[in-house]
């Protein structure tokens, strides 16, 4: 049996953070930011009736921001919640496996299910509690063998308005800021969002992470996960004797466990 066919519920976040249809964007923003979330629960009383996440706040940002150069990167309109939210969210009950879960993620290219049963949100199963499971199991599995290339990069004197533009253009989760061609921090949309009051003209590597995580192309998953755990960051930088080889992100955790 696979060491992933354990239920969800001995890995899920028990307290599921929500806003209501009628919130403001500013109120979900507010709330992801406290709580260092990705994504949020809409619930109307206990029914869960849809998701609104980072991506989603970012997509609707850079539609409505201006083209001047001094304008603020990302603009959110005075619309609610419901306005902008998944309505179709992806579940999984209490009993689903680790597995199914993740390969229900990958398949969605989400970073989270909610946990329903009886038709209300008892919990929330992320690709950070994956992290957990894959350092608990000891998977032996080399990072090399899950990482995602080319990488997304960008370098540290380009400007945010472009990070910002490339976010959206490459679909992608983050960009790896570079000086020269060294990995010196991470823009993500968690960094856009904090900076979205900034003129796009700002460089990137003042508004990026420094928080970053680069590893050989030989360390285990398990040894990536508990790394990746410790530090509370979302991917890892993966390099060997030739520079940057690929990324591991939330995403190619869940495909380990799937």
């Amino acid at each position: 049996m696979s060491n992933y066919q354990v239920p969800v519920k001995l890995y899920m976040a028990s307290r599921v953070i929500s806003v209501e249809p009628t919130d403001s964007l500013d109120t979900a923003y507010r709330r992801m930011s406290e709580r260092d979330i990705s994504s949020l629960a809409v619930s109307e009383g206990d029914k869960l009736v849809g998701t609104i996440s980072r991506s989603d706040l970012l997509h609707v940002g850079k539609r409505e921001s201006g083209s001047s150069p001094n304008a603020a990167v990302l603009t959110f309109p005075a619309r609610n919640v419901a306005a902008e939210m998944t309505a179709d969210v992806l579940t999984v009950s209490p009993d689903t496996s680790l597995e199914e879960a993740a390969a229900s993620m990958r398949g969605a290219f989400v970073h989270r299910v909610f946990v329903v049963e009886d038709g209300r949100a008892v919990g929330v199963l992320s690709t950070r509690d994956l992290l957990r499971a894959l350092e608990e199991k000891r998977d032996n599995h080399r990072i090399s063998d899950f990482m995602t290339s080319p990488v997304f990069t960008i370098r540290d004197e380009e400007t945010l308005g472009e990070a910002v533009a490339r976010l959206e253009r490459g679909h992608a989760s983050g960009l790896i800021v570079v000086e020269g061609d060294w990995p010196v921090g991470v823009f993500g949309k968690t960094e856009a969002l904090d900076a979205r009051d900034l003129p796009r003209t700002v460089a990137v590597g003042d508004v990026m992470s420094p928080r970053i995580l680069v590893l050989p192309t030989t360390t285990s998953l398990h040894r990536a996960a508990a790394q990746a755990r410790a530090l509370g960051v979302r991917r890892v930088v993966v390099h060997d004797d030739k520079g940057i080889a690929g990324i591991v992100s939330g995403l190619d955790f869940a495909r380990a466990v799937a």
